[in-house]
């Protein structure tokens, strides 16, 4: 009551108290677990004894390490059961504080898109694998059937419960694949140079255009749900968030670099080359380039021998024109 009654130190209130169901919300958490709280039961079965709800058996999804003591835990349902996850700690583990510097030996450079996932400054072409759109014919199946049953039926909670699976499966391929790839692009090198994209604005809904008789006009926003469709099922930030994650776990390093412009430049001598999106194809009439678009954004992203004024002096480029 008090966050609705005072306002907080921006002068805004809260909304009103409302009373929630039982399926409102998805997760709960401990905020302090110890490993004691991990026993056996009399059945030799793992048990976690989680206060005011006493020993609930649970499969290990791995073994905690010794030495680490668990500290909180959090219970989590998804749509195939209920899953509790720990933070553990460990004090004499060491902490990474050297950052590794980027050389043109250790670093590559990579470009994002919906063409391709991904495309690396030394020449691979990652597909986009569109999890979401090889399974939404299922789906729409499923949602037909779901729309012709009465409401809180037990057929209604059976299709429901399906639904809910499949979208669980969708996000757990995906995210499997994302934790591949992370290793996968780390595997041959200690940097990596990314664009630092808004993904929020490029899944932005068009502003709507209204006429002179007051009628609302064309704004092409049919055209952009597919392409938002595209941009979600390809989830660009989980994938950067999963690859900061991956390098902070093997001790590598990130940089990210302003995008504006970087498929605008040629790798090879820096001149600007402007080209519409719809254009396929880098062309520089300067030093004669020829190559794929997707190709030659990322090249000059990373510290790799280039011509006049390329790699490093590329990103140094890059860098200062952002501090301007």
């Amino acid at each position: 009551m008090d966050n609705y009654t005072l306002p907080d130190k921006n002068g805004k209130t809260s909304g009103r108290p409302k009373f929630k169901g039982k399926h409102y919300y998805n997760s709960f958490s401990y905020p302090q677990l110890s490993n004691s709280h991990l026993v056996k039961n009399a059945n030799g079965r793992f048990c976690i004894n989680l206060p005011k709800i006493g020993l609930v058996p649970f499969v290990y999804n791995r073994l905690i390490p010794g030495g680490f003591k668990v500290k909180t835990g959090t219970v989590i349902r998804e749509a195939d059961g209920w899953y509790i996850s720990f933070t553990i700690e460990d004090k004499t583990v060491p902490l990474r504080s050297v950052e590794i510097q980027p050389t043109s030996d250790n670093s590559k450079g990579i470009d994002l898109g919906l063409l391709h996932y991904a495309v690396t400054s030394d020449g691979e072409f990652i597909e986009v694998p569109k999890f979401f759109r090889f399974s939404e014919h299922r789906l729409s199946k499923l949602q037909v059937r779901l729309a012709k049953k009465p409401k809180h039926s037990h057929p209604w909670k059976i299709l429901k419960g399906k639904i809910a699976k499949l979208h669980q499966l969708i996000a757990r391929q995906r995210l499997d694949w994302q934790f591949k790839l992370a290793y996968h692009l780390f595997s041959d090198c200690q940097v990596i140079f990314l664009e630092d994209l808004q993904i929020a604005s490029l899944v932005r809904r068009c502003k709507a255009k209204l006429g002179d008789n007051g009628q609302f006009l064309p704004n092409g926003q049919s055209a952009k749900s597919g392409l938002n469709k595209s941009l979600q099922d390809a989830a660009t930030y989980q994938f950067l968030e999963i690859l900061e994650y991956v390098a902070w776990k093997l001790g590598n390093r990130i940089i990210k670099v302003d995008s504006k412009g970087t498929s605008q430049h040629c790798w090879e001598c820096l001149s600007k080359v402007p080209k519409s999106l719809s254009e396929r194809w880098h062309s520089c009439p300067k030093c004669g380039q020829e190559l794929d678009r997707d190709y030659n954004s990322p090249t000059p992203l990373a510290p790799l021998p280039g011509g006049d004024g390329g790699g490093l002096d590329y990103y140094q480029h890059r860098r200062r024109t952002s501090l301007l």
